[in-house]
């Protein structure tokens, strides 16, 4: 996971490049990364163009992120979802709770 502050907005957007597969394995990491990235913004796009794979565990953590930036007045917003990706969060109906773009730079400029 890469994690950046996008200013050219004007809001700080933290900007999570997601890779790879977010599963029990490593969907903590996320979560405790997530914490700590609070303290710098409260709006952030997760950039999920190179993941490959999500379970369960990992669309908990990201709704898990959702709420909690909801929470401080902020957003999530998710970009670049794959066919995979995408069909958990269809099959899930977790993509009605999400603003889904289709690459990072829009969902930055969403925050406009």
């Amino acid at each position: 996971m890469k994690f950046r502050i996008d200013t050219t907005t004007g809001p700080h957007v933290g900007v999570v490049t997601l890779s790879g597969r977010i599963d029990a394995g490593n969907s903590n990491e996320l979560q405790n990364s997530f914490l700590s990235w609070l303290l710098e913004t409260t709006h952030f796009v997760f950039d999920c163009s190179g993941l490959d794979f999500i379970d369960s565990s990992g669309l908990g953590v990201i709704v898990s992120c959702l709420r909690k930036a909801l929470e401080r007045n902020g957003d999530l917003r998710l970009a670049g979802l794959g066919p995979k990706v995408a069909m958990v969060f269809e099959l899930t109906k977790a993509k009605k709770l999400f603003s889904i773009f289709p690459d990072a730079v829009s969902a930055i400029q969403s925050f406009g």
